[in-house]
């Protein structure tokens, strides 16, 4: 069971990585036509980068009981605490 889920989490980590670098694509792509931005498109797209950001930083880092992780991002920060 230990290789399955070692899979698991390789597959998952590698996935988050491809749809991060893809929104920083989509970002740049975006920033060659600033005529054709919509706000909402950019908006959607500035979510989905920050999701990314802290799947893959929450995957990263081993969280144990009473710890908390600071996940640091251009637009804020977001604050997890893992309660006992």
């Amino acid at each position: 069971m230990k290789k399955e889920i070692e899979e698991l989490y390789d597959e998952v980590y590698e996935k988050l990585a491809e749809y991060h670098q893809k929104s920083f694509d989509y970002t740049e792509k975006l920033s060659e036509y600033p005529i054709t931005q919509s706000e909402e498109v950019t908006e959607k797209l500035e979510r989905i980068e920050f999701a990314l950001q802290a799947a893959k930083d929450i995957l990263e880092n081993i969280m144990t009981p009473g710890t908390k992780m600071t996940i640091m991002h251009q637009k804020g920060t977001i604050q997890i605490d893992l309660n006992n």
